[in-house]
């Protein structure tokens, strides 16, 4: 376990060692740019270029009109139509299955699987 923690008192030691990137001009070997940097602001300079480019794409897609070409994320009329069409639908299916329910008594009865109750007999919630 002593060599896992020495090891990694050696990484982050070796976060802070600098170097220094020098651009020279390469017909004349003149020092255009000299930078000093560590390996702990590299990570941070790429860490937030990453940030940065990601919440650029955030928020092109998420506060403007680019965010109907995602799939599955549909107009606020499509979806509007899509909950009346699926209400409508419903409400279809009910009157489907009381239909069918009348035809199967229909049948039965036709059949001689059912009795007819007579009008007097039913009680009509009163």
């Amino acid at each position: 376990m002593s060599k896992l923690v020495a090891r990694m008192r050696r990484r982050l030691k070796r976060l802070n060692d600098r170097f220094r990137l020098v651009i020279l001009d390469e017909d004349t070997l003149e020092e255009t740019a000299s930078f000093i940097l560590s390996r702990k602001s590299i990570y941070v300079v790429i860490s937030s270029l990453i940030m940065v480019a990601f919440l650029i794409a955030y928020g092109a897609f998420a506060l403007t009109p680019l965010k109907y070409y995602i799939p599955g994320y549909g107009d606020v009329k499509l979806r509007q139509e899509y909950i009346r069409l699926n209400m409508k639908m419903d409400s279809l299916q009910s009157v489907l299955q009381a239909k069918e329910k009348y035809w199967d008594d229909v049948r039965k009865v036709l059949q001689g699987d059912k009795q007819i109750q007579s009008p007097d007999s039913l009680s009509l919630g009163q």
